[in-house]
């Protein structure tokens, strides 16, 4: 409980599931479990907030996604869903025990709740990531060059004939400077 009152949270879940390896049918573990899982995944998400934004307008009619940010944010999204569904399973175990539990059911709820969300905004990310080279194309409109969108700052801007344009951030400041 130390390493937990000092919001260490991996720490006191790691000696945690340790307990529960040496003695799985603890529910106050089980619970602790649960919990810390839950901490951790809410202080990951808190950290997200503090990463500059992947997709932003940056002027001159253009859009501009930072492939790398994005994709570290896509990955991080995914640790945060697997801490979740973790802190989730040790919910379902001690359902198993006491299905009446209110308090348990609750908690479950919640934790699927902030699993649902994050699922939900990093499935709307990634399909916005995977489908700006099928709206865009794969080469800068201004030098002629293959782009990476998972790696590189993209800008995407619509043509005057309406098509979705891409291209690379110096290039595209570049010529609207």
């Amino acid at each position: 409980m130390q390493e937990a009152q000092n919001s260490n949270f991996p720490s006191a879940l790691e000696i945690i599931t340790n307990g529960l390896d040496a003695h799985p049918a603890s529910e106050g573990l089980l619970f602790l479990k649960a919990y810390f899982g839950y901490k951790i995944a809410d202080n990951m998400s808190n950290e997200l907030s503090s990463y500059p934004k992947v997709i932003q307008p940056i002027g001159g009619g253009g859009l501009m996604i930072d492939g790398a940010m994005t994709s570290q944010m896509l990955h991080k999204f995914q640790e945060i869903v697997n801490t979740l569904s973790e802190a989730e399973e040790a919910i379902s175990e001690l359902l198993q025990v006491n299905p009446k539990s209110t308090d348990f059911v609750e908690f479950r709820e919640s934790i699927d709740l902030k699993r649902q969300q994050l699922n939900q905004e990093s499935e709307n990310m990634r399909s916005t990531f995977n489908r700006s080279p099928q709206l865009a194309g794969n080469f800068c409109r201004g030098c002629q060059r293959s782009i990476s969108f998972e790696t590189q700052k993209v800008v995407l801007r619509r043509s005057d004939d309406s098509h979705i344009e891409a291209w690379h951030l110096g290039c595209f400041k570049a010529t609207n400077n």
